[in-house]
């Protein structure tokens, strides 16, 4: 009702409300199109309190990364770990993340895809993260093939996870292309080589 107090969120739910709502900003107005007071306006919020949680719009955007790239390698993770043999964890690994590809289209774009012209800091701290998420494939490379060397494990997952990024910028620009189709091409791609890998270090 007009005239009551605001109510006063707990720091760490303020937080994440604002990490979602910069996140639909960088969606709408790309990166170099949003300032903090877009941010502040959308939040319904002041300058002042944005930065009383975010030094800047870099942090704000990484912020935003960092829980999207949270949010992809927990649903691939989970997702392959209920899968029982490496074709179907690599199967369903793959359908996890077309499905958020899907799903949040908009954001991979700005946070995944090249949509955002970023440089500097933001740039090499996006880079840490993809490396990251590559590393998580990792551990699902060496569960499917235990003999394997942590570092062939790590290298064949960043490759799988490069393919996997370019696959999903090429889908971007055919959306007519179906989810499942998108995965049984990467399938097609990847597995006999994974196969053979899985069966000689198994």
């Amino acid at each position: 009702m007009a005239g009551q107090p605001r109510r006063r969120l707990a720091p760490e739910v303020r937080r994440a409300q604002l990490i979602s709502v910069a996140e639909d900003v960088f969606v709408r107005l790309g990166y170099q199109g949003t300032a903090v007071e877009d941010i502040a306006a959308a939040a319904g919020v002041t300058r002042t309190l944005i930065y009383k949680y975010f030094a800047d719009k870099d942090e704000i955007y990484l912020e935003c990364l960092r829980a999207a790239r949270a949010e992809l390698d927990a649903a691939v993770v989970t997702a392959a770990g209920g899968a029982q043999t490496p074709e179907d964890q690599l199967r369903a690994g793959f359908g996890a993340y077309f499905l958020f590809v899907r799903d949040r289209g908009s954001a991979w774009d700005v946070l995944f895809g090249g949509g955002a012209a970023i440089a500097g800091r933001v740039a090499e701290a996006a880079g840490r993260h993809r490396y990251e998420t590559a590393e998580v494939i990792a551990g699902l490379v060496r569960a499917a093939a235990p003999g394997l060397d942590e570092e062939s494990a790590s290298a064949y997952a960043h490759a799988i996870s490069g393919a996997g990024e370019q696959a999903a910028k090429w889908w971007r620009h055919h959306p007519e292309v179906t989810a499942e189709t998108m995965v049984e091409r990467m399938m097609d791609a990847l597995w006999t080589g994974l196969e053979r890998i899985a069966e000689r270090n198994g």
